[in-house]
């Protein structure tokens, strides 16, 4: 099963009601030729994930809800949790596409969530935005169970991608990332044990990508 995110009719409510949506949802993933990048991140993940079903899924930061609907195929029973106000509002949208889904207002570094609850996490574009990135991967894990598998993207600080972000009118960007990519990948070296890691171009070296998603494994 490929990536399936909805119309843009569809998410019309959720972007009229919630004003961050005009950017992190409607022109960043209906807009051409921005949308392809922003996909390509979620068909990463999507591959990473495998032909496996999981019992239990948990997306942080799960946003606009774009990307439910496509990891609604691959868990038994899906969850997510995210801090902004509009939870009702994706849970009403992803009702109406017929997807259930448990989803929760919270923060990554206080996940309301039991030990050991789920096999299967997903994390995207988040982190770079977490003051205490230790305490949030340290909750990630905890709420993890042994064997379960983990994926988590962020963007790459660097030169690099200044450079791009100065080209697209945005050269402040990397300066809003708490977090960078090499502090993240080895807080997920610290807890998981990795097992892919994915750029974005797939042909750059990673401190020359745009992005990652590392896929990783709870051990211990």
């Amino acid at each position: 099963m490929g990536l399936i995110i909805p119309t843009k009719n569809k998410m019309a409510k959720l972007i009229s009601s919630d004003p961050n949506q005009k950017i992190f949802c409607a022109d960043r993933y209906y807009s051409f030729p921005v949308n392809q990048f922003y996909l390509k991140r979620l068909r990463i993940a999507l591959s990473l994930l495998g032909e496996k079903k999981y019992e239990k899924l948990l997306d942080i930061g799960f946003g606009s809800g774009i990307f439910l609907p496509s990891l609604s195929f691959k868990a038994n029973k899906l969850y997510g949790i995210d801090s902004h106000d509009y939870v009702p509002q994706v849970s009403e949208l992803i009702s109406n596409m017929n997807i259930e889904a448990e989803l929760k207002k919270g923060i990554i570094t206080a996940l309301p969530y039991d030990d050991n609850q789920f096999d299967c996490i997903t994390c995207l574009s988040v982190l770079e935005f977490v003051e205490d990135t230790s305490k949030a991967m340290s909750e990630i894990a905890r709420v993890a169970k042994l064997g379960a598998k983990i994926i988590i993207g962020a963007p790459v600080v660097s030169k690099f991608t200044d450079i791009c972000y100065a080209i697209l009118g945005k050269k402040e960007q990397n300066k809003t990332h708490l977090s960078d990519h090499k502090k993240i990948i080895s807080l997920v070296k610290k807890y998981f044990k990795i097992k892919k890691i994915k750029t974005i171009p797939y042909f750059l070296p990673l401190n020359y990508s745009l992005f990652f998603v590392v896929s990783a494994e709870k051990i211990k």
